[in-house]
């Protein structure tokens, strides 16, 4: 607020909340909406460090707080929607991809099971190739955490009692450097076109 120049009267008419609730806000006495700190985020901040700065300030609070009540004004409802938007665009692009997946194992005649689950583990596919079990994890938006994925393709691996792990993705990219650095043993990564023929192969050089 300092740097732009703003009272918190200002502020609080911008993103559309009482001085009161931007006051509880900046005390830390309450935290943002979605919405509000994305409205937030829009009028204070003018480069990704600020707005990374700003992420830090409300989720990296000990104590948990009340969330600050919102405003309905049509700005608001908009950012909504805009949010909610992106969120089931990104989950209709992960749906749509994994039955790309199926569709690969289907034409393969490979059998799998989908959606498996067993206590904390929870795979997208696991295929029975050539005597051997691999767990298929289905990975659209490579460019968010995927080292984190393939954290998660090792441990499915052991949990679920797999050969392989295979991690599927549209493309390849600097995003698989994560994966060469760990050199992760069982752990491999694979478009879906290619991806029958490379089970095979996993499977011959498995045996």
């Amino acid at each position: 607020m300092g740097r732009r120049k703003l009272t918190g009267v200002q502020l609080a008419t911008d993103i559309g909340l009482s001085a009161t609730s931007l006051s509880r806000i900046v005390t830390g006495h309450s935290k943002p909406k979605q919405v509000t700190l994305t409205r937030l985020m829009k009028r204070l901040c003018s480069t990704p460090q600020e707005e990374q700065m700003m992420l830090r300030a409300f989720t990296g609070r000990a104590v948990p707080v009340l969330e600050e009540p919102v405003t309905d004004d049509p700005l608001n409802a908009r950012e909504e929607r805009e949010r909610v938007e992106r969120w089931l665009e990104a989950r209709t692009q992960a749906i749509t991809f994994k039955n790309a997946v199926a569709r690969e194992l289907d034409k393969a005649g490979v059998k799998y099971r989908r959606d498996v689950c067993d206590g904390i583990a929870s795979a997208d596919f696991i295929a029975e190739k050539s005597g051997k079990r691999v767990a298929i994890e289905c990975k659209f938006n490579v460019g968010r955490d995927f080292e984190k994925t393939v954290g998660v393709a090792r441990l499915l691996r052991k949990l679920l009692e797999c050969d392989l792990a295979v991690i599927v993705v549209p493309f390849e990219g600097d995003f698989l450097k994560p994966l060469v650095a760990r050199r992760s043993a069982g752990v491999s990564c694979i478009t879906p076109a290619d991806l029958p023929n490379h089970l095979s192969s996993l499977t011959r050089a498995s045996s």
